[in-house]
């Protein structure tokens, strides 16, 4: 009876095969799946620097609209509590997009190359769901070819056949240890990466309660901007006659400013658009949640995984190891004149 070392250890190398294909795939599965909902989080920093630098601007400009539009006394009075609220909110904002902006030029380079990745992972997928079936099919058929010599008796047949065994094992299982390894070395690489992207999504996430906020503040300036800008329009374009100290035509906007006794004159072209702006401007606005936890999100940004080349290193153990694989061919029991088939179909070292 032959000592079955190498053939035992080529049985272990190989059951690793399938599991650790298996594995690869079922990551780079996992990888794709969630590669949509990252990919999306990651654009959430350059979302809100945009939101934010819009919400900035509007802010200034309904300030300056209320600069305007309160030398009308009562629009004024009405005004004062709106526009100490934007004062503050528009501190809160500016330092705030800034942060975003920074978070976001991190960000926009990972998100962009993020998404060009799907084809790489469907290809690794499918090199990995190789490996796996091939390995899996052909660890099945050597392990019904090696019960089947041990339970040969005694003789030539099966010295024959055990030699023939492990004389394939000593040439098959250096690849296979190679693939196991370069997919495990894939394996490994795509747990770290996905770990850290989930770090990444997490430290973001919140931003999308600051998205969701700005669009209530702005939804809620904006029926005020244009009822603003229409009367800011009025003061400056419409015109009255003033009879001191000589008729002339004279605009609402200067007189409100230095002709006091003619203000109830001035208000009759605009009072139903002042009436309408005393009740818009009774608001309160919205709250944006989280604004001030952009101000201390640190996120890493991990470099990809040169994922091409993880796979093609793969691929290369794979297409050398099933060439290997193809040269097996034993059968148990043993066809008549088996006793020479090593001359027959020799494994080459």
């Amino acid at each position: 009876m032959a000592n079955m070392t190498p053939t035992n250890s080529f049985i272990q190398t190989l059951t690793k095969t399938p599991q650790e294909a298996g594995e690869l795939s079922g990551n780079f599965s996992r990888l794709k799946n969630s590669n949509d909902e990252i990919v999306t989080v990651l654009g959430y920093p350059q979302t809100v620097s945009n939101d934010l630098n819009k919400l900035y601007d509007t802010l200034k400009l309904t300030s300056d609209l209320l600069s305007v539009v309160d030398v009308i006394p009562e629009v004024g009075e009405a005004a004062e509590g709106l526009q100490s609220s934007i004062k503050v909110l528009m501190e809160e904002v500016e330092p705030a997009k800034n942060a975003a902006s920074k978070i976001a030029a991190k960000t926009t380079p990972l998100h962009n190359n993020l998404k060009k990745l799907d084809p790489i992972f469907d290809k690794a997928i499918l090199v990995a769901n190789q490996v796996q079936a091939k390995s899996s099919s052909f660890l099945t058929t050597f392990n019904q070819i090696v019960g089947c010599v041990n339970s040969l008796p005694d003789g030539q047949p099966k010295t024959t056949s055990e030699n023939y065994l492990n004389q394939f094992s000593v040439k098959a299982e250096p690849g296979d240890s190679y693939l196991n390894q370069a997919m495990t070395a894939a394996n490994n690489a795509i747990n770290g990466f996905y770990n850290e992207l989930n770090a990444i999504k997490d430290a973001l996430n919140p931003l999308s309660e600051i998205m969701s906020g700005i669009k209530s503040v702005l939804s809620v300036l904006k029926p005020i901007i244009s009822l603003l800008s229409e009367l800011k329009n009025d003061l400056m374009s419409i015109k009255i006659p003033i009879p001191i100290p000589y008729p002339h035509m004279v605009s609402l906007y200067d007189i409100f400013k230095t002709l006091g006794d003619f203000i109830s004159l001035a208000m009759k072209p605009i009072q139903s658009l002042v009436n309408e702006i005393l009740k818009a401007l009774h608001i309160t606005l919205p709250s944006i949640p989280g604004l001030d936890q952009l101000l201390h999100i640190n996120i890493n940004i991990p470099s990809i995984p040169n994922f091409d080349s993880l796979i093609d290193v793969v691929e290369k153990y794979y297409n050398e190891l099933k060439a290997v694989l193809a040269l097996f061919n034993l059968n148990c029991p043993p066809n008549k004149g088996q006793k020479d088939f090593i001359t027959q179909t020799s494994i080459k070292a």
